[in-house]
């Protein structure tokens, strides 16, 4: 993804890593089994909670999309040294500033993120080595060292504020060349986790291509979905999403057929010329400052 786009706002951009545009990282709901795995070409990623406790559906999802943001900023709300995040103040500012709805959520939002601080991916990729055999590489990727969530200004907590501490491995991920994304479409997307997903996997995968591409669904099903949806099932909640996106990125170019789904070169998202009715709420300035050491280590691995 080109780090030279220039944007007269930095706020109207929102970031998403690059391995969750690549394959869908979180389940959309809570799952009955253990663990999930999904693959994209040669990236396999498995997902296993905590004592079964899932991070699912749109709240996690809008947090790690939010928080490329003071992290690409360079926000006095990051502690760079130490891989740390610190939220905003009040649930209500925080939920503004993230997309998430605020109303009656508090304790959604809190096990949430704290179900998803303890979230493990392992990430494997395979390929051939000199002599053509197939060699797996596979690293495991714990959220985040520390969470301490707590917007409850009655509590003793609360003085400490709420942050989020990321292992190093997973800060490596939220830095390994984010991929830019319109906040304005993300905010009119926060209702979807499916349409957030497909959102950011289309904004990476259209980037890149000079040509139509076809992707099967078969493929598509394996990077989206759980392998046990039926295949007719799947292409409906799919095709359902794929509308949201497209009425919120007229530009996006995309034709679902019998074999999969093909992509054609479009106009960037960030180039959209729809606006959505209302505007896009603004980050708010930053209301708990802490010590940077500089910008963000690359990716570790």
């Amino acid at each position: 993804m080109n780090k030279d786009i220039i944007n007269p706002s930095k706020k109207t951009i929102t970031y998403a890593a690059t391995l969750s545009s690549v394959v869908s990282l979180l389940p959309v709901e809570e799952p009955d089994v253990p663990y999930l795995n999904r693959s994209n070409g040669i990236v396999s990623i498995t997902t296993t909670p905590r004592k079964g406790q899932w991070a699912y559906g749109k709240i996690p999802r809008l947090f790690l999309l939010y928080a490329q943001t003071p992290i690409k900023e360079v926000s006095p709300m990051v502690d760079f040294e130490n891989r740390t995040i610190h939220l905003d103040e009040t649930f209500n500012s925080f939920c503004k500033n993230t997309g998430i709805a605020a109303n009656g959520q508090r304790e959604q939002v809190t096990r949430m993120l704290e179900n998803l601080g303890s979230t493990v991916f392992q990430v494997t990729n395979w390929f051939k080595d000199e002599q053509g055999r197939t060699v797996h590489d596979a690293i495991n990727v714990l959220v985040a060292d520390c969470t301490h969530i707590c917007f409850d200004r009655n509590s003793d907590e609360y003085k400490e504020g709420s942050y989020i501490r990321f292992s190093e491995l997973m800060w490596g991920i939220l830095n390994e060349n984010p991929v830019p994304l319109n906040r304005e479409i993300v905010m009119n997307l926060g209702k979807s986790s499916r349409a957030l997903d497909i959102y950011q996997w289309l904004a990476r995968r259209t980037y890149y291509i000079s040509k139509p591409v076809l992707i099967p669904w078969n493929g598509l099903q394996m990077q989206f979905d759980a392998s046990d949806t039926p295949l007719r099932r799947f292409k409906e909640r799919f095709k359902k999403a794929l509308e949201m996106v497209r009425q919120n990125w007229p530009e996006l170019h995309v034709e679902a057929v019998d074999e999969g789904l093909k992509a054609y070169p479009c106009r960037k998202s960030l180039e959209s010329k729809q606006r959505a009715i209302g505007g896009v709420p603004m980050l708010e300035s930053p209301t708990q400052p802490t010590k940077t050491s500089g910008k963000p280590d690359g990716n570790p691995f």
